[in-house]
């Protein structure tokens, strides 16, 4: 077994602990501790001895006097209480699940999470089913020996999540006042500009890269490309924004590294932060209880003028602005792309696209191009593709034409889509009774883990026999619910009705292919870069 070797800390509280362990050679520990990125929040709760050092010291203390002996100790910090999937909380319930550790100890119930829900799941659940003992040291709350425990953790649970939300809340209404003063409140500072040194929420120039952005307006002034400048940039090897403000962190360590594009080009000269402006309010979190975050409207963003050194000014912007706009427009085709949205590129997965490339004779020909590979053909992330679209297209309905030629007769076609038609509303019917069938079967397996509890208490079974039993019924727990979640998708989706003895006598006839057509038919389609051609069917229609 593994043993926590640290230092144990030789002061005690005054007076000892209230909560003392009879028979501590039965338990291997593990020390739970946790303090949010909310430091100042939660010092101003719990003084110097919330943070990790004093609860650390405080348990080590804990275990020294009642002689146990640790397995490890967990810690978080900079994490959030209203989250139960942090990285040293999953890794002591791994080791739980393992046997390693059967007895948690934390400072108090907070340490270990701040929503009700995590505490009912984990230690009302979870720990009584592993045979974990939980132990909140400052509150005096152990799971074996504390009258009223649970209801107690209740209480407490509910003041905790109470102080998360108002904890929020507060953030929240700090954050949009210091927007509303026009404060900048990104962590990394605008290309172009540094944080003041004297004041984080302000802009001041940066001496070396200000010059660029006001020369890339300058030069999208005289109408010279995005592209044309990125190129340029590339060339003279200027750092990226991410790479100059050092927002990298999240770069893989294969992934090819960012290069200058028209698209970082039309951003920056899209940003009014360069007139001056600090803009804030783009994002806004959905609840404490969530990490996602959304992306607001523009017309919401919180915008306030004048409170930085501008870079360039409100006549060249707006020169800039019309020349990137009056740039847009809306490809027509001369045909109908048939293809459209089905034919693929075979070695990135990404949809190909149509561009219309006039030669000297005048005529005007449409290829299908990779889109990857064509926005910056430099870093070589995908191969080339160029493939006549007209060409393309009439050798696909030629192939599909020719296969559907070899298939049964016609009147087996009509079968085939019979059979399909009658399969899906056949099963579609039967999935609510496979729904019950399967919650009763989900049902039975929560009454065997009571069961198989109640006889490790009652010692019909010990430990090992417990861990092993809970282990299958878990995994078949977790095998009818993604069942019952699959089935449930398929009872929403309804298919379409297809026709499929018209389409391919259609096919087959030589009439006009539509995409309706193709649609019902294809699944995908993909191009090599040495023009291999694959056709995905929706049906199995082979011999």
């Amino acid at each position: 077994m593994k043993k926590y070797e640290g230092k144990l800390i030789v002061t005690l509280n005054e007076g000892g602990y209230m909560i003392t362990i009879s028979n501590p050679e039965k338990y291997s520990v593990g020390i739970l501790l946790r303090l949010s990125n909310e430091k100042v929040e939660d010092l101003k709760r719990y003084g110097e001895s919330g943070s990790i050092t004093n609860q650390k010291d405080l348990l080590l203390n804990f275990c020294k006097e009642n002689k146990l002996k640790i397995y490890d100790i967990y810690s978080d910090d900079g994490e959030s209480g209203a989250f139960y999937d942090r990285p040293e909380f999953k890794r002591m319930i791994k080791d739980i699940d393992l046997g390693n550790v059967n007895l948690v100890v934390v400072k108090d119930l907070s340490r270990f999470g701040r929503v009700a829900s995590g505490i009912d799941e984990y230690i009302e659940e979870y720990f009584q089913l592993k045979g974990v003992r939980f132990i909140a040291v400052n509150e005096n709350l152990d799971s074996k020996t504390s009258a009223n425990f649970f209801d107690d953790i209740k209480f407490r649970a509910f003041f905790n999540e109470w102080f998360l939300r108002d904890c929020s809340k507060k953030t929240r209404d700090g954050k949009h006042n210091k927007a509303l003063q026009g404060k900048v409140m990104t962590t990394y500072p605008k290309y172009g500009y540094l944080k003041d040194s004297n004041n984080k929420n302000h802009y001041v120039p940066n001496e070396e890269t200000a010059p660029i952005v006001t020369n890339i307006f300058n030069e999208l002034k005289c109408g010279t490309l995005p592209s044309v400048i990125a190129n340029k940039l590339n060339q003279e090897k200027v750092p990226t924004p991410a790479e100059s403000v050092g927002n990298v962190r999240y770069r893989k360590a294969k992934e090819i590294k960012r290069k200058w594009n028209k698209d970082t080009i039309i951003r920056i000269a899209r940003d009014k932060t360069y007139l001056g402006y600090v803009i804030n309010g783009k994002r806004k979190k959905l609840s404490y209880k969530s990490k996602k975050i959304m992306l607001t409207k523009e017309e919401d963003y919180i915008v306030v003028k004048n409170k930085h050194e501008p870079l360039i000014d409100k006549e060249t912007f707006d020169i800039v602005k019309n020349l990137i706009d009056s740039r847009k427009h809306t490809r027509i085709y001369k045909y109908d792309f048939l293809l459209k949205g089905l034919i693929e590129c075979a070695e990135c997965g990404k949809k190909l696209s149509v561009i219309s490339i006039k030669h000297k004779s005048g005529n005007v020909v449409q290829y299908l191009r990779c889109n990857t590979y064509a926005s910056n053909v430099k870093l070589k992330v995908c191969t080339p593709h160029s493939n006549n679209c007209e060409k393309l297209t009439n050798i696909i309905i030629e192939t599909i034409i020719s296969r559907l030629l070899k298939y049964k007769k016609e009147e087996e076609y009509y079968l085939i889509a019979k059979n399909i038609k009658d399969k899906m509303t056949f099963n579609k019917n039967l999935i609510p009774d496979q729904i019950e069938l399967l919650k009763s079967r989900l049902e039975i397996q929560n009454k065997k883990i009571n069961q198989i509890y109640e006889d490790k208490l009652n010692g019909v079974i010990n430990q090992e026999d417990f861990e092993r039993m809970y282990k299958l019924i878990i995994d078949k727990k977790e095998e009818i619910k993604k069942s019952i979640e699959a089935l449930s998708h398929k009872k929403e989706y309804t298919p379409k009705e297809i026709d499929l003895r018209k389409i391919v006598k259609e096919f087959i006839n030589d009439k006009k292919i539509t995409r309706e057509m193709l649609v019902s038919l294809i699944d995908k389609i993909t191009v090599s870069e040495d023009k291999e051609i694959k056709i995905y069917y929706k049906f199995n229609l082979s011999n």
